[in-house]
């Protein structure tokens, strides 16, 4: 059901016309003229020529020296670990090993992961674990290095370099999907001897 309307009362019209003595129409007012910042301008890239050795044709090109990189247990492993037998480690790689402690460092700085990471390989080593998940997200992709190219988390790139000299660690593998994939880390440790 509608409403009546209402009549204005008469301190209410006299308020109304002041109202409107004092508004302005529209094509009295000037244009807004908003202008867009102007947008930088990329400089080119200036490339340097590179020397040109002579080169006599029949003679053999030398081939650049390799440099042997240590592995980075940030890819994605190969089907082998030279560190565990093959079983083991396929089922590893599948997810289906019984994980024995997880430890999880969202919202830690650096720092803060390393100990909290030291502490906890030293406490599961002791009771005997053999494979822990270690979680430590998969960082802000936005941000950018030094030298141009996308970062990923400082953890996710830390972790596996903290446990390279680990004399208890013997495989660092990124962990499967069901797990926390890119974002996780399976680490297996030695047996403790006694």
């Amino acid at each position: 059901m509608a409403r009546k309307k209402r009549a204005l009362t008469e301190n209410e019209q006299q308020l109304w016309n002041k109202v409107i003595k004092q508004v302005e129409t529209i094509e009295a007012m000037p244009p807004l003229i908003i202008t867009a910042p102007p947008k930088p301008t990329k400089t080119p890239k200036v490339e340097t020529p590179r020397e040109i050795k002579p080169f006599k044709i029949g003679s053999k090109a030398k081939p650049k020296p390799a440099t042997p990189s240590a592995p980075s247990f940030v890819d994605r492993p190969n089907q082998t670990s030279p560190n565990m037998d093959r079983r083991n480690f396929q089922r590893l790689l599948k997810g289906q090993l019984e994980i024995d402690a997880t430890l999880d460092l969202h919202g830690l700085t650096a720092d803060q992961a390393r100990m909290q990471l030291q502490i906890f390989i030293q406490n599961a080593n002791r009771m005997g674990n053999r494979l822990l998940l270690i979680i430590t997200g998969k960082g802000n992709k936005k941000t950018i290095d030094e030298f141009g190219r996308p970062r990923s988390g400082v953890l996710r790139s830390g972790v596996p370099e903290w446990l390279k000299n680990s004399d208890a660690v013997l495989q660092v593998t990124q962990a499967h999907g069901k797990h926390g994939g890119g974002g996780a880390y399976y680490v297996y440790l030695r047996r403790k001897r006694s």
